[in-house]
């Protein structure tokens, strides 16, 4: 029995914990037909939780080294509020390349290697970007049990209204997705997934599909093409005087 007493002093707290460390996570992506595209970005977590960041300093100061060392990001904006015993941290940014910005993910950055990193590191997830010519290939896999550890000791009512949701929107209509539901004939793409469902199953985040060739090349290619027109009906034309 004394065991017994000395364990539930030590499962307590850790259980209180976790009663508190639900998050909320909504990610929107915007590309277009080039590569380039814009993304906004909101998670809300347990200000408890952010205390051991250094609270909504904290986050700030994390939020700026990361965009400090994550260049490929342009015109940046971040905000930490506290919305009463939550904390919600959101982040809009620009980017030239979405190859380039998956590649900065995937290296050690600020955020994945604080003191965040037990739970930033799975919600970013792994990545798994392939092109082929004009075919674009995208998995991420999001680990929402890895970001809370020990979850499974919570209450069911501890998730009720708790989601996590992932928009896409694509320049083409893709060939192949496990999306949610897709709105805007098709080129946009919605996760959807109350928390609860994350914790007992990876979010799998997956489409294929051609993008559009750009205008730029479509302009190019016909100016070539009339270009050879010309010349050879003026080759033509000369041909015929001689």
């Amino acid at each position: 029995m004394h065991a017994m007493r000395h364990l539930l002093r030590l499962l307590v707290p850790i259980f209180c914990g976790l009663l508190v460390s639900c998050i909320d996570g909504r990610e929107e992506y915007w590309l277009a037909g080039d590569g380039s595209g814009r993304a906004h970005i909101r998670y809300t977590v347990p200000a408890s939780l952010a205390r051991g960041c250094g609270g909504e300093q904290g986050l700030e100061k994390l939020l700026d080294e990361f965009i400090q060392e994550t260049p490929t990001l342009t015109h940046t904006t971040r905000r930490v509020s506290c919305e009463g015993e939550r904390i919600a941290v959101e982040l809009q940014a620009s980017f030239p390349s979405a190859q380039d910005l998956i590649a900065a993910l995937r290296r050690d950055n600020p955020l994945a290697t604080g003191n965040l990193k037990s739970m930033v590191a799975p919600l970013i997830g792994h990545l798994n970007f392939q092109r082929n010519g004009l075919t674009v290939d995208l998995t991420r896999t999001v680990q929402p049990s890895k970001a809370l550890p020990g979850a499974f000791f919570m209450p069911a009512s501890q998730f009720d209204g708790r989601r996590l949701e992932y928009i896409l929107h694509l320049p083409m209509v893709v060939q192949e997705s496990n999306a949610t539901r897709t709105e805007d004939g098709g080129r946009t793409l919605v996760w959807d997934q109350s928390l609860r469902d994350g914790l007992k199953n990876s979010v799998i985040i997956h489409f294929k599909g051609s993008v559009p060739v750009p205008w730029w090349l479509l302009a190019t290619a016909t100016a070539v093409l009339a270009a050879a027109v010309w010349l050879g009906l003026m080759t033509l034309r000369k041909r015929r005087q001689r």
